[in-house]
């Protein structure tokens, strides 16, 4: 195993448990270790990294351009971050080209977890583009290969992957019963930003089967793991879907109360996006509440 995978491995593993700041302390002491070696490769990944995990995608993925690493197993590691990068900045055709550069080396490797991590990097993609079929073919075979593996970390990730994409397949039953199966698995590793993600997402499909009040009660208990961690990201979302949910339950003032959460939230965070939403639900509604009350 090369140093850099152990340290993805244990970056993951404190990201899962909440962790966020253990896993950006492990980073910081290997970008010190690089700089020290004068390993300016390695150097450059992890400032990468560094700007990844603190949402600066173009400084990000500039160090990962200059990282020019040779070994082909921490290549992939490279290419799988651009890829993610791209992703998440709207990128789609560059994003797949970086993840099957990614899929070429994980296939040269005994080590099956890199599939399993590229396919859901594949399946991610997928949802994207709107290719709710294909993405649930990534995701049942990163969930397979997270079975025959007993790795109950990608286990939970594969079972919550498969729901949502179901999901969005509309296929609400069978969306419930994998996302309950990914929550029993996080709570038996104690994984509280996985539980939140669970119930968030069955929250959803609640929602969208009209089990508001379900729905309701579960982005509420999402809420109490996110802000134990803290994650304040999930809990912008949460707060988000909560005013979604209060919305189709006819009860304006609290999504207007939910949704100045969120908006505070994203501010907080910097989060642009998810603040422009916010106003704009606040906006919507308010009026939309002033329309009623002058009506009676």
């Amino acid at each position: 195993m090369s140093r850099l995978k152990e340290m993805m491995d244990e970056i993951e593993l404190q990201r899962r448990l909440g962790n966020f700041k253990g896993a950006e302390n492990i980073a910081r002491l290997e970008l010190k270790r690089a700089e020290m070696d004068g390993n300016e490769p390695y150097y450059h990944f992890y400032k990468g990294l560094l700007w990844y995990l603190y949402n600066y995608p173009k400084e990000a993925m500039n160090n990962f351009n200059n990282s020019l690493l040779t070994e082909n197993l921490d290549i992939y590691y490279v290419y799988k971050f651009k890829g993610i990068i791209c992703l998440e900045t709207g990128e789609l055709d560059r994003a797949e080209n970086f993840f099957k550069r990614a899929m070429s080396k994980a296939k040269h490797t005994r080590h099956k977890d890199w599939k399993m991590s590229i396919e859901t990097c594949f399946g991610n993609l997928y949802s994207r583009m709107g290719k709710f079929d294909n993405a649930l073919e990534c995701y049942q075979r990163a969930l397979k290969t997270a079975l025959e593996l007993g790795s109950e970390e990608w286990i939970e990730t594969g079972f919550c992957n498969v729901g949502v994409a179901h999901s969005n397949l509309g296929d609400h039953k069978n969306a419930a019963r994998f996302l309950e199966d990914a929550y029993e698995v996080a709570t038996r590793i104690n994984d509280k930003y996985g539980k939140r993600v669970c119930l968030n997402n069955l929250a959803s499909v609640y929602n969208n089967m009209g089990r508001h009040e379900e729905a309701l009660e579960l982005f509420k208990e999402a809420l109490k793991y996110a802000a134990e961690i803290p994650d304040k990201f999930g809990m912008r979302i949460l707060y988000n879907n909560m005013g979604y949910t209060y919305r189709k339950m006819g009860d304006l003032k609290n999504a207007i109360a939910q949704y100045e959460k969120a908006l505070l939230t994203a501010e907080e965070i910097g989060d642009k996006k998810g603040a422009a939403l916010a106003k704009y639900w606040i906006l919507q509604l308010d009026s939309e509440l002033q329309r009623s009350l002058a009506m009676h």
